[in-house]
Formats: structure tokens, sequence, C-alpha cells
């Protein structure tokens, strides 16, 4: 254990300016396709030590008035509970292209609107949400506006222990099986910053993961290797989304939206994609499913804390600078 340190705003100062000059340094670098950098994993500590020196703290009530944030940050509850982890810059722009196709056939679910592209109206990537998982029941979403949506959803769907679980259809299609494999490198590099930022939902992710050979009922094609500790990875093409909670959630399981890295208490803390202006939006989400842990016997996670964060903070930096 480190002790704990007496940190001050010199200190954020002293790491954004490392974090500048090294972002501008990566601006003329040419990044492996797929393998993560020495440059990259300096890059993540800088910023994750960033996100720590740099809370957010509110009370329950009003809702807080922060305005545009755009440096990483933390935001943490009443009792210093960490809801979001904010990595904003944590991944090159040249490595925040996703491998997509249309090939993988039509999305299984829509949620939200479509948005249509200003420019041309023509979608590359057409519209919708495919949703992939290894082991899963049947979900829905907890829209703000029908407060009464998840009492009525869990009278005529109820999870039950007994309840079987599958593999998602999706992973039946050899094009989704690959597209899962070529993202597999990045996958496994957002496992390691989980491992660092929340590691007690890490860990109960991987938990989950090697308990559902034993749980689920799979078809052929073979079982695929899934490369996330998380049991939801849904691709959400050019949507809008209402402002919602995440029904399949629990308040500790953090959410992940790769790119802009965000771990997001989705089960507590109301988010939306509002319309935006120009180009195509493709976005990876990844959730861990409560009903499908708790069918594997496994506890839910304790919350990160804010006063654990200033050892690990000494740790992420100390690796940044060697």
């Amino acid at each position: 254990m480190y002790p704990t340190p007496c940190l001050t705003s010199c200190d954020r100062l002293r790491v954004r300016s490392q974090l500048t000059n090294l972002q501008r340094h990566m601006a003329e670098e040419l990044l492996p396709p797929a393998s993560i950098s020495s440059s990259e994993l300096k890059l993540t500590a800088l910023v994750i030590s960033h996100a720590i020196l740099n809370p957010y703290k509110t009370k329950y009530f009003p809702y807080p008035q922060w305005g545009y944030i755009s440096d990483p940050a933390t935001f943490l509850d009443v009792h210093g509970r960490v809801l979001v982890w904010y990595l904003l810059g944590i991944m090159p722009p040249a490595k925040c292209l996703v491998k997509c196709s249309k090939a993988g056939g039509q999305s299984q679910r829509r949620f939200g609107h479509r948005h249509v592209p200003e420019e041309d109206g023509n979608e590359k990537f057409g519209h919708g949400r495919l949703m992939n998982s290894p082991a899963t029941f049947q979900q829905a979403h907890n829209v703000i506006p029908h407060v009464l949506w998840e009492h009525f959803w869990r009278l005529i769907d109820p999870q039950r222990l007994e309840d079987k679980v599958y593999e998602s259809s999706p992973l039946k299609k050899q094009v989704v099986r690959q597209w899962l494999k070529d993202i597999s490198y990045a996958e496994e590099f957002w496992n390691t910053i989980a491992d660092i930022v929340l590691p007690d939902l890490a860990q109960v992710g991987r938990d989950a993961i090697s308990a559902k050979a034993d749980w689920v009922i799979t078809q052929p094609p073979c079982p695929i290797r899934w490369p996330s500790i998380y049991l939801g990875i849904d691709a959400i093409v050019n949507q809008e989304a209402p402002p919602h909670l995440d029904q399949a959630s629990a308040p500790s399981l953090l959410n992940l939206v790769p790119g802009t890295i965000v771990f997001l208490a989705g089960k507590l803390l109301t988010h939306s994609v509002p319309k935006w202006e120009k180009g195509e939006r493709i976005a990876l989400a990844h959730y861990m499913k409560d009903a499908v842990h708790n069918r594997f016997g496994l506890a839910r996670p304790a919350f990160t804390q804010q006063k654990h964060l200033l050892g690990k903070f000494l740790q992420t930096y100390t690796a940044s600078i060697s």
C-alpha cells in the first residue's frame, strides 16, 4: 500500500503538461494497427492520473451544473464513491476507428430514434443496435418518462434463477465472430484499464466469463472466445437515445463506452445520446448483466472509493514517467 499523499492543483497541472506534450508527440507517431504501443501505455497512465486528480463532487440533489468538461475527470457521490470515470483522450484518434461491416445483418433491436446525417441524408453504416452477448436473458431499458415500465417488464418477463442462459443469436454469424476477433486486442486493453480503475468490477467480470461455460446453452458453431470482461457488447449505429437508466445493470456495475472511454453507473445516472451535427456515429456500449451474474451466483462488486485512488495515482503516475 502507498501512503496517502498530499496532492495539490500543481500536481494536476504537472500531469496535464506531460499529457499535452505526449499527445503532441503521438500526433506525429505511426501507431501499430492491431496492438498497443508503449506510447499508448504512457498515455493511459497519464490520463488516469489526471482523472484521479480532477474529481467532481456532488450531492444527490439538485442536479449539478458543471458545464462542458474538457479534461479527464472522476465524478463522485456524497460518500466519495466513483460513479463516472471520464477518460477523455485515453485513445489516440487513429485508434478510435472501429472496423465495421453491414454484412452482419440488420439490427435485432431499435432503441431511441434514427439519426439522419445532415450532409446528404445517406448512411454508409445504416442504423440500429446489434446486441452481442455470450450469456444473456431478454433485457430492457428503463426509460425515464415511463417510470412504471420497469415494474411492468418484470411482470411479463421475470428472470428467475432457474431460467436458461443462451448466447445471443448474432454470435452464430461468422462475420460477427470475425469482428470480435479483430477487436480483441483493443478489448484486452480496455480490460486492463478496468483492472486499474475498477478492480472489483473487473474481477467480477472475469469470474462471470469463467462461470459461463457451466451455465450457457450453446449451439453450433462452437462457443466463441469472448474478449471482454463485460457480458454485453452492443454496436449502436446512428441512433439517438432518450434519457434513460440501464435496466440490465446494478448500481456498482459501471458500463463502458470506448473511444472517449467513459465508465458510467448507468443504473443510477440518467444518460442519453442527443442529436448531433455532421458525420455518422458508431458506439460500442459495454455492460454487465446483473440478472446473469445472479444466475451464476456472483455478488455485486463494491464501488471504487476516492480515498483508495490517491495511492493508485502514485502507481500509475510512476509508470507514466518510468
